[in-house]
Formats: structure tokens, sequence, C-alpha cells
């Protein structure tokens, strides 16, 4: 558990990155935010987890901090793609629009597309 934040541990960014994509998720859904500059401001901030690392020197927590966040970010996204194929390939193809059934539309999904046109 020591090395769980240190600067140098690979485990910490993949943890952050799952706890990325849950408040990413919840934002884009509940408050209708961007996904993408969400997603990059929760990596950012949770990248800041190296700055407690004292042992390292400030040069490095700088490369540290930035290789940590972009992959915290890539992670989110990643966990955002999968969540989204699972819920989409799980979708009933052959039923009738919601329109033509009568029924309220669901409401928005948790898993979104981040980046779109």
């Amino acid at each position: 558990m020591d090395e769980f934040l240190k600067s140098k541990a690979m485990m910490t960014p993949g943890v952050a990155g799952a706890v990325t994509t849950m408040i990413t998720g919840t934002l884009v859904s509940q408050f209708g935010l961007p996904g993408n500059w969400t997603g990059l401001v929760v990596s950012l901030l949770l990248g800041l987890v190296v700055w407690i690392d004292k042992s390292v020197a400030v040069h490095h927590r700088i490369i540290y901090y930035l290789i940590n966040s972009m992959t915290i970010y890539a992670v989110a996204i990643g966990v955002n793609t999968a969540g989204m194929a699972i819920s989409y390939s799980s979708e009933p193809v052959s039923d009738p629009p919601a329109i033509e059934r009568n029924v309220p539309p669901e409401p928005e999904r948790f898993f979104q597309e981040w980046f779109r046109r």
C-alpha cells in the first residue's frame, strides 16, 4: 500500500482512470458537460497526487504528472468506450422505434460518446 501513492507506481493511474470515468460519466449525464474536456480536467486533477511524493526531484515530478495525467485520461477513455460498446450492443435491433410503441424516452446513459462532432 505504501507504493500506491508513489509517483513511479503505475497502479495509481489505472485506478484513477476508472475513478475519472465514474466522475466524468456522472457529470456528463447529469449536467450535460462535454465529456472530453471534463475527463481531461478530472484526470489532471487526479494526477496532482504525484506532488505528494517529496522524494523525487521537482523536474521529475512534472514529467510524472504529465505522463500519469495522460495515462489516467487514456484509461478513462478506454473504459468509457468499452462501456459504450457493451451498453449499445445489448440494445434490441428488431424493436420498433419508441415513438411507435408509445414509450417515454430513456434517460441519459452513463457511458456516452465523449468526442461528439
